[in-house]
């Protein structure tokens, strides 16, 4: 038995983990697994969550105002169309037209219908790396073959001369994150609009995926508005914490969309018409989510950057924290084997970062941020006295 499995991991739910949670075939297999793993333990420190904690008081209240005393008109029907409250609200937003905007379940609904009407099987489909493996799998379940292209540490940018050597007349999507996940490293709208003008000549379409882009603040127009070609999706579950809504979107063109209409004429069959219709409600009035993140982040971001630049000036990390959002993705000098290390301090103290092997990119870790400040602080401090030693 491995220290992990000694301490309870394989134990938290009889049948439902694997061995060893570090070798769980995709991201969400680990988090799943680490997730029992924090049942089971609650004293482990969780340090890879890229997302802020749910706001359920705020969420409480904009339930509370808009059902106390009567239905509220913003419950109406979402088939085919999605919620027109809802879908008006992130075209005032955004600066976008209505009719530019496509309903979904969450930003991994968009990405799937957004595949059903560009890839056929046997088509190419290019997807970042580092990168979240999920975008990868939705490329091999809507038939594609998946190829990969670089971003290059430490800033994660794209070479445009090797993406373009990449490209085939086979190419008909390209899968990327802005913020990136894992590094939360942002890409300028300039180098969208570059990649977007070199899939341009063999008719293929950028998908954006956009769900951390709201931590940029100003609030950056989205992707869409750069090039006719590129697709912005986009949810309320990273920023605004709220993945309980399942509230997310897909922005673009108007040939884009009516593409992704012809292909999905019924749309999200999977949308809530009682969760969007609350997702109207928080997009119409969004001050009080967004003043939770940003409390959030406001105390837990000087943590990191305190520590960060403390656990890199003692040779432990390389690379500094991103400027927005609440993930950082940096190098661990001599262990290219991040499995291992992350194996290691669970077992001997009792904290939890993500390997960046999930990722594409051993060596690394992602440590997430957007906790409450003293948990962090004590979850960076046994990451430190792990990495010491």
């Amino acid at each position: 038995m491995n220290p992990v499995q000694s301490k309870g991991a394989a134990s938290a739910q009889p049948g439902a983990a694997s061995p060893d949670l570090f070798d769980a075939p995709s991201y969400a297999d680990f988090v799943r697994a680490a997730m029992r793993i924090k049942a089971a333990r609650p004293e482990v420190a969780i340090l890879f969550e890229s997302t802020t904690p749910e706001p359920t008081g705020q969420l409480i209240e904009v339930v509370r105002t808009a059902f106390s005393d009567e239905l509220t008109s913003r419950y109406v029907s979402v088939f085919a169309d999605g919620n027109r409250y809802a879908i008006e609200a992130v075209a005032r937003r955004y600066g976008l037209a209505p009719e530019q905007i496509v309903a979904t379940t969450g930003a991994t609904g968009a990405i799937t219908l957004a595949l059903k009407a560009f890839v056929t099987p046997g088509d190419e489909v290019l997807v970042e790396r580092p990168g979240f493996d999920i975008l990868g799998k939705l490329a091999v379940d809507a038939g594609a073959r998946v190829a990969a292209f670089t971003r290059i540490a430490p800033d994660y940018r794209v070479d445009l001369d090797a993406f373009r050597a990449r490209l085939t007349p086979r190419t008909r999507a390209v899968l990327i994150t802005n913020l990136h996940n894992p590094s939360g490293a942002r890409l300028p709208p300039e180098d969208l609009a570059a990649l977007a003008a070199a899939i341009g000549r063999v008719g293929a379409v950028l998908i954006v995926d956009e769900v951390y882009a709201d931590f940029v603040t100003p609030t950056p127009a989205p992707a869409a508005t750069l090039a006719a070609n590129i697709l912005t999706v986009s949810s309320l579950t990273k920023v605004f914490g709220l993945f309980a809504l399942k509230f997310g979107w897909m922005a673009g063109d108007a040939a884009l969309i009516d593409r992704i209409r012809r292909s999905a004429p019924d749309g999200d069959m999977g949308v809530s018409k009682l969760s969007h219709a609350v997702a109207a409600h928080v997009l119409e009035a969004p001050e009080a989510f967004e003043a939770h993140w940003q409390d959030v982040l406001g105390r837990s971001r000087p943590v990191m950057e305190r520590e960060a630049a403390a656990l890199v000036g003692a040779g432990l990390l390389e690379g500094d924290a991103p400027s927005f959002g609440c993930m950082y993705f940096p190098r661990v000098p001599g262990w290219p084997d991040t499995r291992a290390l992350a194996r290691r301090l669970l077992a001997d103290f009792d904290v939890l970062v993500a390997p960046g092997e999930f990722f594409g990119a051993p060596g690394r870790i992602r440590l997430g941020f957007g906790i409450d400040p003293d948990a962090l602080a004590s979850g960076l401090t046994r990451l430190r006295a792990g990495l010491s030693r």
